[in-house]
């Protein structure tokens, strides 16, 4: 955590390092997120198994259908979140300005790939990004009188 905290929070990390800790530092929020779900199964497992007495756990007692409902859906929460963590469709997408960099390029190296020929631009791709071309994709949002303000 204090090694999350000085090089991720604090300005004066060179975005080389970030880099360079990034793997560690998400793999070590889905080792701590994964152990967090494991404790809370075990601990209200725990707690119910040594509650009950009267009707016992193994008899499916309401307390028992209730907590393992809850574990169940603690189990799937944790899943999904593991899974959408996982994908790369998920992923936050790179910003121009981003401090960090692929690769270890440097800005400017970004700034020039990312440069766009507005010469070449032939009129499907006008039509493509015209307004009028941006109504008819969202006619059904216009109809039912969800028009965008931007």
């Amino acid at each position: 955590l204090l090694l999350g905290f000085l090089i991720f929070l604090l300005p004066w990390a060179p975005p080389s390092l970030r880099a360079l800790v990034m793997p560690i530092h998400v793999y070590s929020g889905l080792l701590i997120f994964g152990t967090v779900i494991a404790t809370a199964l075990m601990g209200v497992t725990e707690k119910l198994i040594f509650a009950l007495k009267d009707p016992a756990y193994h008899s499916f007692p309401p307390e028992g259908v209730f907590t393992n409902t809850l574990g169940l859906l603690i189990l799937l929460f944790g899943a999904l979140i593991f899974w959408i963590v996982t994908r790369p469709q998920w992923k936050r997408p790179n910003e121009p300005n981003s401090i960090l960099q692929p690769n270890g390029g440097n800005k400017e190296e970004v700034e020039g790939s990312m440069a766009i020929n507005t010469g070449n631009v032939d009129k499907s791709d006008s039509e493509l990004n015209s307004e009028a071309a941006a109504g008819k994709r969202n006619f059904t949002l216009d109809e039912a009188g969800q028009r965008s303000t931007m």
